[in-house]
């Protein structure tokens, strides 16, 4: 695929998937360039180490370009696409070109509908600090390393999938984990049944001799699981909480940004873990990367330092500051009903009251799963909701923000608002906050702006 291949092109590079490919291959010596509608912190990254940004998409940009690569979102009608075309300029998916990077790694791959940022860090935190020198390739930017990618040896990958689109399918890991699976992508999957599929197919993709590592407590999965049937080189090791997994953790303490549990790893007790972050939904996530860890051989001492001393993904609960009259503000990527609900019981455990400005994240989810958004703030003492971030979809006759909002305010009788400009939730949040509120910014798109903002102008 890159034989004779010099200069690349991406199209769609601002993504947190394309712009970590993109850096790998800057790390490997290629000439990279690439577009997208606007620049953003990752382009200026790419940037710095000396790619070639375009913002907006023209037919001008493909000078001198050996191979292109574009997202899913791109559409066919894409001028530098069709110019890609024209010139018999070879143009493959984002997904193809991951497998064929990692083809001939001993893979760790992370799927699943929720959690696959975090654990996708814990694992490549664990493996770097033990000396794997893994190459990464992460949904989110990883704080130890600066970035959401980077190029390691050359034997070990770390890789979040994208089962939004399918693409996960092109992957062959050697270590397969799934988080947990619920409905989500249903525009693209078109029912639960044939999103279940895709896993089920997905775990057909392991390597011989390669491990299966499944969350045992979640409902998808056990379907999965009873679907499955595994060569006989291959391994399962399951995860939970009190439960019959292989690996559990009992006994948890939930802090403010900690959490810490015993662990019993295959029969076996092992002493009590501290991890630097808290709430349920990442003792799971701990979970997964410890058992990564151990079926690599990796030592309990290490997994313990890398859990205990693990310096967060951005936009993954992340503290973003706090003003003079101790009012904290909290950022997080969380898009899907049941990752809110998760986070603001973390988030509980921090401030007495909570304000949440909430950004839907794509048309298709907001109507699909309406029902269930409408019932996940219950922990929000107030909710400020907000027009739709499209992520590239064209808009849907009758899904907005306004409908979001309507339905939300059937279920609440704690205040609710809907604001459709950023300015008018700053103007709420500089009149009606108080002293020691906790102001969490929740969604994939772009409201973390909305919290980066509210500090300035009150420092």
């Amino acid at each position: 695929m890159l034989k004779g291949v010099r200069s690349i092109h991406f199209i769609g590079i601002g993504g947190i998937g394309m712009s970590g490919l993109a850096r790998v291959l800057l790390q490997m010596g290629y000439l990279i360039s690439g577009s997208d509608k606007r620049k953003n912190n990752l382009t200026k990254k790419l940037q710095a180490k000396g790619a070639i940004i375009y913002q907006g998409h023209d037919s001008s940009h493909l000078k001198e370009v050996d191979l292109v690569i574009f997202s899913s979102i791109i559409p066919a009608d894409n001028p530098e696409l069709l110019q890609a075309k024209r010139k018999k300029i070879p143009a493959i998916s984002r997904g193809k070109l991951l497998g064929y990077l990692i083809r001939d790694k001993e893979s760790i791959v992370v799927a699943g509908t929720h959690g696959k940022t975090t654990t996708t860090s814990l694992i490549s935190s664990i493996l770097h600090r033990a000396g794997k020198n893994p190459t990464m390739f992460i949904g989110g930017e990883l704080n130890e390393i600066g970035s959401n990618s980077q190029l390691g040896g050359d034997r070990y990958a770390v890789v979040e999938s994208d089962e939004s689109d399918g693409s996960f399918l092109c992957l062959l890991p050697k270590i397969c984990v799934l988080t947990g699976l619920e409905d989500d992508h249903l525009d693209y999957y078109g029912s639960q049944n044939k999103l279940v599929e895709a896993f089920i197919q997905f775990t057909h993709n392991l390597k011989a001799e390669g491990t299966l590592i499944v969350n045992k407590d979640d409902l998808l999965l056990k379907k999965v699981l009873k679907r499955i049937s595994l060569h006989y080189s291959q391994r399962l090791i399951s995860y939970g909480i009190d439960s019959e997994a292989d690996v559990v953790a009992n006994k948890i303490r939930l802090e403010e940004f900690t959490s810490s549990y015993e662990v019993r790893y295959r029969g076996k007790e092992l002493e009590r873990i501290t991890v630097a972050l808290s709430g349920l939904y990442n003792v799971y996530n701990s979970l997964a990367a410890i058992t990564v860890g151990r079926s690599m051989g990796v030592g309990w001492d290490q997994i313990k330092v890398s859990l205990s001393s693990f310096q967060g993904v951005k936009r993954r609960f992340e503290p973003v500051g706090q003003t003079g009259s101790g009012i904290l503000v909290i950022d997080d990527y969380a898009h899907h009903p049941t990752e809110i609900e998760e986070v603001l019981k973390a988030a509980k455990r921090i401030k007495p009251r909570i304000v949440v400005v909430f950004q839907p994240h794509r048309y298709s989810r907001t109507k699909m799963l309406l029902s269930k958004f409408a019932r996940c703030f219950n922990d929000a003492d107030i909710l400020l909701l907000t027009k739709i971030y499209p992520a590239g979809e064209s808009s849907m006759a009758g899904v907005s923000g306004r409908l979001l909002f309507n339905e939300v305010k059937g279920h609440r009788s704690k205040p609710t608002y809907y604001f459709s400009a950023p300015q008018q939730i700053l103007d709420f949040l500089r009149k009606e906050s108080r002293k020691n509120d906790l102001i969490l910014t929740i969604g994939a798109g772009n409201v973390w702006e909305v919290g980066k903002r509210f500090l300035a102008e009150s420092n």
